[in-house]
């Protein structure tokens, strides 16, 4: 699924306490989003891509539901470790998120 990573490379250092065991059960389950909810007791809950609706805004969705739609990348096991290492960060931009897609809608 992935390549190996130097969980000792200066960007990835702040990552690695929930990174090292994301990524064991991501691999072992084959599922990103089922790796990231095994390795952390987080607020937020974390999704299959397929969970979001065709017509739904993904930060909408997010705020909704407070999960998160994930695929089986790269790119969105790092989102996901984000969302685990700042939570508070993530909520409230995603909050600002959602408040500017009800007042303006999708742009």
């Amino acid at each position: 699924m992935f390549q190996p990573l130097d969980w000792r490379a200066p960007w990835l250092e702040p990552y690695e306490e929930f990174g090292r065991a994301s990524l064991r059960a991501a691999l072992a389950q084959r599922s990103v989003s089922a790796g990231l909810n095994a390795a952390s007791a987080a607020a937020i809950a974390f999704v299959p891509q397929s969970e979001l609706p065709p017509s739904t805004a993904y930060e909408q969705f997010i705020f909704d539901t407070r999960t998160v739609p994930t695929r089986d990348n790269l790119h969105d096991f790092f989102n996901g470790l984000v969302w685990l290492q700042f939570p508070e960060t993530k909520r409230r931009l995603n909050q600002l998120q959602a408040q500017a897609i009800a007042a303006d809608g999708v742009q």
